[in-house]
Formats: C-alpha cells, structure tokens, sequence
C-alpha cells in the first residue's frame, strides 16, 4: 500500500506540476546558458547510492563540495533564492519515489557526506527502509531554519552536523518505531500544509 501510494501521489504531482517546472526551466535558461539542472548524489536503501537533479539554484561550480542546503561558497542566482527558499528545487526528485529509489515519507533523504557521520547502530536502522522527502522532522523540528539562519562555510557546517543532524536522527528513529500508513499519510498532510504556509 505505502508503494501504491508513493506511486499514485508523485505521478499526480508529477503531472500537476509540470507546466509549472517548464517555466521554471524556461526562466533558468534565460537568465544564465549555465545547465538547468544540478546533478548529485543521495544515500537510498541499505547505503545504495542514488543519483538525483534538482533545478540549479546557484552559478554552477563542478568542483564546489556539496553540504547542506547546497555547494560550499556558491552564489545563488535570483531564481535560485526563490526555489531554494520555497523547495521547488527539489521537485525533481519525485522522479525518483516515482522510480521506487525513495519514499514520499520516511526517514529524510541524506547526502552521503552526512550518512558517513550517523553512529553505526542508528545508520544500520535507518538505512534498512527508503528514505523520504518528508519525516517528522519536517513539522516538528522547526528550530532547524533558526540553527542555520546566516550562517556559511565551516559554522554552517559544524551547526549541521553537531546540532541538526542529531535532532533528525532522533526524529527519524521515532518514525521508525510508530511507522504505519495512517502516520504517514499524516505526516505527509501536515507536511504540505506547512509547506504551503511558508
């Protein structure tokens, strides 16, 4: 059933969104010949690595280090601040639930970097379901945009690290204890409702 879901709700989207995303396209293209979309990498399913795009939300860097909320040093462009700020950047990676790589709901999809500092017994248990775009950390950890509000570089790093990531394991531990439809379906509902309300 949480497949038929995660099928059946990002094919909509998919859909629903998709006039949306060809103007998306269209303005990043007009305002820099930079590619329209970013490539990288994300943790799935018991450590399988995944490659994701997102729509490019910064002049484009191949050689920038990508941490949390994007490349270390980048410069987001006009469009990029406002798909940043609204997480429409991230509407590509339905493609992905869609392909079956990830869930609308579970623990939070990771970037490789982060994974590698998990504790051993917590990565195993985290990394035995698909992770998610939305967890529980999406409408109850809402102190996260606070802890990293106007911080760059290395202080943004350490923030993460130190004081945000622990929180979303502890949430996504959580989920994993009390995880059936109806809490997902929950989480997902809330999840967007909050979103819409940003």
């Amino acid at each position: 059933m949480k497949r038929l879901i995660d099928v059946s709700l990002s094919l909509l989207a998919l859909v629903l969104l998709a006039p949306f995303a060809l103007i998306i396209l269209l303005l990043l293209r007009v305002e820099s010949s930079a590619p329209v979309l970013r490539k990288s990498h994300r943790v799935g399913r018991n450590g399988r690595m995944v490659k994701v795009w997102e729509f490019r939300t910064a002049i484009a860097d191949p050689d920038a280090m990508e941490t949390v909320g994007g490349c270390q040093g980048e410069e987001l462009t006009r469009a990029g601040r406002f798909l940043r700020r609204t997480g429409i950047a991230q509407w590509p990676l339905l493609i992905n639930v869609l392909r079956g790589d990830f869930s609308l709901v579970g623990p939070r999809v990771e970037l490789p970097r982060y994974v590698g500092c998990y504790p051993g017994d917590i990565r195993k248990q985290v990394l035995s379901v698909k992770p998610g775009l939305f967890d529980l950390a999406t409408i109850q950890f809402a102190e996260e945009t606070q802890l990293l509000a106007n911080l760059t570089g290395e202080e943004l790093e350490q923030a993460y690290v130190e004081k945000v990531l622990p929180r979303r394991l502890e949430y996504a531990q959580q989920y994993l204890a009390l995880a059936n439809l109806w809490v997902d379906l929950r989480i997902l509902f809330l999840s967007l409702t909050r979103i819409r309300h940003q």
